[in-house]
């Protein structure tokens, strides 16, 4: 399920984005209201989380806009404001749950659950079961025959997401809705990988069942329970997607969740956080004991006392959040006594006091209730700080726990001890070359079959040559992403082995079944035997073997029926056939291979002749396959190759060109808005003069991917047209919905916090921007609107800079 959290204070939003995904939530972030309500316009959310004191728009205004659009989302609100006037006052501006803080993260994920609830009219969340295999959402498991069914988040949530909906296709951008947040933006072969490695999770874990049915050319569906699958009377009530019942599964633990070095990474941040805030509020008093507080200053100061006062509690400091929220009140608007001047004053010693003790633990008992995923250990050295805490918070739901030795001797240590499956060195770029190389070289002497990545920060030839020559197994340049280096390392893991190939065998003689299972079963084949060809159909559906062996001579049936009816149908027309013939002709054998077998094989079988023709097709078979794999890749390749652009990766000129011209003509039949964005950087001329072309791409590469995240991948389209431009096609889109995009996409560039190349200008590096938009129609050309944008955005240039014009078409 999709949450939408709304939090301006980055420590709490983190905290709840920890215990939110640990319970298999996917969270979509928003630090201010205009954010916000652009996201609550382009997605459908199963809840949001609100926040009432946040930026550009408050959160009770937000929430009365979208009840007056007619969102029915469930609306919970977190917030400090604790008066019964302000429950009231959320209440009826529509939030259906009203939390305070400081709060305690259980009951938050108890409310959440108990909204979602009504949201299902149920009274409680039932767990969801198709045969053996059940899903209790409440405890966050998955549980096959009685036994957990250790599952990663997205795992989780997509077989989750089939139980609920058993009888309806989900095609893989469906499935990018429900399961990614904007931000991640993966491609669609990021589904066909997670259907994959969820239908192999659940066999390792010994589901026999096929559950992920493919509908080629739609998507995947749950697969309707086979009939072998017998179930066990309804005694619990347990809901079913068949609408049934199924006998509940006995309680067990629930699956991975981050692990709790997490927790104190986000209460480390927090920690960091406070002494800022402290300084805020402390400058406030202080200009108000002299009798000079401006009303600026004042409302920061309130502001922070607020902040305070809200996350202090949740992270320990329940006293502390209590001093918070009396000096918040005392810093209101209303002037202050002498003797008001004075508790504040004391309030805030009574605070830092306060702050100078240990705080309580956080809450652990939802991270005590998960059991840790089996994942692979690797070992890092000389990692930038930033960059290992980012790898250690995301390791766990790449499948992999990170350990840090701080230098060669402990690194050889650990490495000793046999746990580690992969090592990440970063080279010392002050070092001379062969210094820097000195651990690659001890590491592969020492442990010479053992993965290593290089992460460097220099990309050069000479040093490549010298990591492949010290057997060096992947060489990355940064800046690289968690992502990207888990990706890089489970490649360089050994690949597991080759799945185990069926062979369905078609023959009414039991004896002949018998003889050929137990000749092909040493080879490592799985053998399906049939002996009514009437049920060979169902069969070959539910088994989807790799090889026929069908007899030729059948009753209902023959062998030649059977062929022809494989050899027509799209889906299995390619599979491997072999017929068996008891002293064939050569009539019969023509009319065998004129029906499409691939070859005939004399009965009574010869063991040698048989398990040799079996092996070379199956194994041609495969070879066939990823030859066609290969150039559906490569060809898939080079269309990239036309439409992208190399050094963003975002979409080329060309493809812009064709692509707003397709939406145009699409838009004109239809008579729907399109809207259009023109976006440049200020200042990076000066910037790559100052800083130099490497640092200039870097940073073009950055914004280019901000572009990308803030829209919708699958529908709008992200291109660069000049050596600083950018163009952002938004089809179906108007122009205030096009405002709500440059809303996002100007926060999100600001978040980047490029710097400015000088100082004069500003701190970091702004967008100038130019929006156009209308409806087209036969009198209007995309020109028109391409030319409207390129003059909004000189315009907006020439206004400074960091700014944008709108200017619709006439």
């Amino acid at each position: 399920m999709k949450i939408l959290l709304v939090e301006d204070d980055p420590s709490t939003r983190e905290l709840l984005v920890f215990h939110l995904t640990a319970a298999r939530y996917t969270v979509e972030q928003a630090a201010d209201g205009i954010i916000a309500q652009g996201l609550a316009a382009l997605w459908n959310y199963d809840l949001i989380l609100l926040d009432i004191n946040i930026p550009r728009l408050d959160g009770l205004s937000l929430c009365r806009h979208l009840r007056g659009q007619g969102v029915a989302t469930p609306i919970l609100m977190l917030t400090a404001q604790t008066g019964d006037k302000d429950v009231i006052t959320g209440l009826d501006a529509g939030a259906d749950e009203y939390v305070t803080k400081p709060f305690e993260v259980s009951q938050v994920l108890a409310r959440i659950r108990a909204l979602l609830r009504r949201g299902a009219q149920a009274t409680t969340i039932p767990p969801l079961v198709w045969g053996q295999l059940c899903l209790n959402p409440t405890l966050a498991q998955v549980t096959y025959s009685g036994q957990v069914v250790p599952l990663t988040p997205k795992e989780y949530s997509l077989l989750e997401l089939f139980l609920r909906h058993p009888q309806r296709v989900f095609s893989r951008s469906a499935i990018l809705d429900h399961l990614w947040t904007i931000d991640d933006s993966p491609t669609e072969g990021a589904v066909t990988n997670l259907v994959k490695d969820l239908r192999n999770r659940l066999k390792r874990s010994g589901v026999v069942e096929n559950v992920i049915q493919t509908v080629y050319g739609l998507g995947y569906r749950l697969r309707d329970l086979p009939p072998l699958v017998e179930l066990e009377p309804a005694t619990n009530g347990l809901y079913k997607p068949d609408g049934g019942a199924q006998a509940e599964t006995q309680e067990s633990l629930l699956v991975t969740a981050p692990k709790g070095k997490n927790l104190e990474t986000i209460a480390a941040r927090f920690q960091a956080s406070i002494q800022q805030r402290l300084a805020v509020v402390e400058a406030a008093v202080r200009s108000l004991q002299a009798g000079n507080l401006p009303l600026q200053q004042r409302a920061i100061a309130q502001d922070e006392a607020h902040r305070l006062a809200g996350g202090l509690g949740t992270f320990g400091y329940d006293e502390g959040s209590t001093y918070a929220r009396q000096i918040e009140q005392l810093l209101g608007d209303r002037p202050l006594q002498t003797i008001e001047v004075d508790q504040l004053s004391r309030h805030l010693l009574d605070l830092k006091q306060t702050l100078a003790l240990t705080p309580k633990p956080l809450s652990t008992e939802l991270s005590q209730a998960i059991a840790p995923l089996p994942c692979h250990l690797g070992v890092a050295l000389s990692l930038e700080p930033e960059l290992l805490d980012r790898l250690q918070i995301d390791a766990a739901s790449h499948g992999w726990h990170l350990e840090r030795a701080t230098d060669l001797s402990e690194l050889l240590q650990t490495l000793a001890q046999g746990r580690a499956e992969a090592v990440v060195l970063t080279l010392d770029q002050s070092a001379p070359l062969a210094e820097k190389l000195a651990p690659l070289r001890e590491v592969k002497h020492r442990f010479s079959q053992l993965p290593v990545l290089v992460l460097t920060y220099h990309d050069s030839l000479e040093e490549r040559v010298q990591v492949a020559r010290l057997q060096g197994d992947r060489y990355l340049v940064a800046p690289a992403t968690p992502s990207q280096i888990f990706d890089t390392l489970a490649h360089l893991l050994p690949e597991t082995q080759a799945p185990e190939a069926r062979v369905m065998v078609v023959d009414n003689d039991p004896i002949t079944r018998g003889a050929i299972t137990e000749l092909l079963t040493p080879w490592g084949l799985q053998v399906i035997g049939l002996g009514d060809p009437s049920q060979f159909w169902d069969m070959l559906r539910q088994t989807q073997p790799d090889l026929l062996l069908l007899a030729l001579e059948m009753p209902t049936f023959s062998g030649m029926d059977l062929c022809q009816v494989v050899r027509q149908d799209s889906r299995f027309g390619n599979l491997p056939i072999l017929m068996m013939a008891a002293h064939p002709d050569t009539v019969t054998v023509h009319q065998v291979f004129e029906m499409g077998a691939d070859d005939l094989i004399g009965k009574p079988i010869v063991g040698p002749e048989l398990v040799t023709r079996v092996l070379s097709r199956i194994e041609r078979s495969r070879l066939r396959q990823q030859i066609e794999q290969m150039r559906h890749r490569q060809a898939l390749y080079w269309t990239q190759q036309e439409t992208t652009d190399p050094l963003t990766q975002v979409a080329n000129s060309l493809h812009f060109d064709a692509f707003l011209q397709q939406q145009w003509e699409r838009h004109c039949r239809d008579q729907a808005p399109i809207s259009l964005i023109l976006c440049s950087p200020d200042s990076l001329p000066t910037y790559y003069q100052i800083y130099g072309q490497q640092a200039g791409d870097a940073a073009l590469r950055r914004i280019a991917r901000t572009l990308h995240r803030t829209v919708n991948p699958n529908i709008d389209l992200v291109a660069r047209c000049g050596d600083d431009e950018f163009a952002i096609v938004l089809p179906n889109t108007n122009l205030d919905g096009a405002l709500r995009v440059v809303s996002r996409i100007q926060q999100a560039v600001t978040d980047l916090k490029i710097p400015q190349p000088t100082p004069d200008e500003g701190d970091y590096i702004t967008l100038s921007l130019g929006i156009g938009g209308t409806t087209p129609t036969g009198s209007l050309s995309s020109d028109l609107l391409l030319k409207t944008a390129d003059q909004a955005l000189k315009d907006a240039k020439g206004r400074g800079g960091n700014t944008f014009c709108l200017y619709p078409m006439c």
